[in-house]
């Protein structure tokens, strides 16, 4: 099949190392012409490197899983990237004019391939393989050549395995050479297995009109990711880091850890990819808004009626650290404002006339400080501080008799 994949045909005319070193001094004029040729060659590989208008980005399910929610099973699908060969092809007009390069195909089949059996996957068959070797030359510069296959059942095998050739070879002169650097990410599927949402592109990953304009341009030496995935610059992922654990202690644990596991895969932020980290940062900054809603919209309320709205909607108590996830916040949110707004008085588990209900409004209230302060459940606070009297649950039931035990608890708490 000729050339092995990434070995080039001919040296390069443009490259600054093709051009021979005089024995003597050169002139000026010899100078400003090497220069040039130098600077040609880098603007033509920056423009061959420049990432593709993000409208040409597509993305394929790789794998699928299925894992369990508290909703019931969730299929959940690795995403990758890429574009079709029709935008290598606009590109490399683009840069060399459509008669500055070339591409030629050698097609084989490829026989006595050993798969398992597409209707019983306990057995096996023998079967044959389309594989196709594509030649990109590019005038003045030489030959890169990229291989393609594909089972020979599939009736777009030949097309499949052409197009996977040429980008190939497109990538070792650096079209496209970024994709290969972008992270596989897992997302909810549909019952079509189609993706539930488009996953967002990192700046690096963009050209250079569509880069954030607070930033400048970043160039692909500098902030393409290595080979493991992370990015060159530490930095941006260190403050992308502390901003998710900021808005993480914002939104209270529950919360934190039901959005980690939801967009990351996982609850342990270390193990998040500089992808996901985007997209929880994303989540939780949208979060933080509902809290600082809630927040605001539970001081008008009253601490008391409050915690009896919690208790309503099932909450395991009234503190931020127990709303479970985004559906519970949206629903208590919803409700705090409404009822706030409205000016209304909301239901209460036991309006107790008299001394005992402000004393169970105050104990509410110094519970809830002391386990936002400990992050502890607010029933764990309540019981510890009433020496186990006391529960959350049966602090509707309090009557006169018990005020001892609440004031008594209200003073350890303090």
């Amino acid at each position: 099949m000729g050339h092995l994949n990434g070995a080039a045909k001919e040296q390069p005319s443009l490259a600054p190392s093709a051009i021979s070193v005089p024995l003597f001094e050169r002139t000026d004029v010899a100078k400003s012409e090497e220069f040039d040729v130098a600077k040609r060659w880098s603007e033509t590989k920056e423009q061959l490197s420049e990432p593709f208008d993000p409208d040409e980005i597509k993305w394929r399910v790789t794998a699928t899983s299925t894992i369990q929610t508290k909703h019931g099973p969730q299929k959940r699908g690795q995403l990758i990237a890429y574009a079709d060969q029709r935008a290598y092809t606009d590109r490399l007009n683009t840069v060399f004019g459509e008669w500055g390069w070339t591409r030629n195909y050698d097609v084989q089949v490829a026989q006595n391939f050993e798969r398992r059996a597409s209707n019983d996957k306990s057995q096996t068959a023998v079967a044959a393989k389309v594989v196709v070797v594509s030649r990109v030359t590019i005038h003045g510069l030489g030959t890169h050549t990229g291989v393609g296959e594909e089972w020979a059942d599939d009736e777009n095998a030949a097309t499949r395995a052409e197009a996977q050739a040429f980008k190939r070879a497109c990538a070792c002169f650096g079209l496209g050479r970024y994709l290969y650097d972008l992270e596989k990410i897992w997302v909810d599927l549909d019952q079509s297995n189609r993706p539930g949402y488009v996953p967002t592109l990192p700046d690096w990953a963009l050209p250079r009109s569509h880069q954030p304009k607070r930033q400048s341009p970043p160039s692909a030496a500098s902030t393409r990711p290595v080979s493991n995935g992370a990015p060159r610059n530490s930095l941006v992922r260190d403050e992308a880091m502390a901003a998710v654990n900021a808005l993480a202690d914002k939104v209270g644990f529950s919360l934190a850890q039901s959005t980690l596991q939801a967009y990351g895969g996982t609850t342990d932020l270390k193990r998040l990819g500089n992808t996901k980290v985007a997209i929880v940062l994303d989540k939780l900054t949208d979060l933080s808004r509902g809290v600082e809603r809630l927040l605001a919209a539970r001081k008008a309320l009253g601490e008391e009626q409050y915690s009896a709205l919690c208790h309503e909607l099932n909450l395991p108590s009234d503190a931020i650290d127990d709303i479970p996830d985004r559906e519970a916040l949206r629903r208590l949110l919803e409700k705090v404002e409404s009822i706030a707004k409205s000016g209304s008085t909301a239901p209460a588990v036991n309006q107790d006339p008299g001394k005992i209900a402000d004393a169970r409004g105050r104990l509410l209230l110094a519970a809830r400080k002391c386990a936002d302060r400990t992050r502890k459940r607010l029933a764990d606070v309540i019981e510890e501080a009433t020496i186990g009297t006391l529960t959350l649950e049966s602090l509707k039931d309090l009557t006169d008799a018990n005020l001892p035990i609440v004031e008594a608890a209200i003073v350890r708490l303090r």
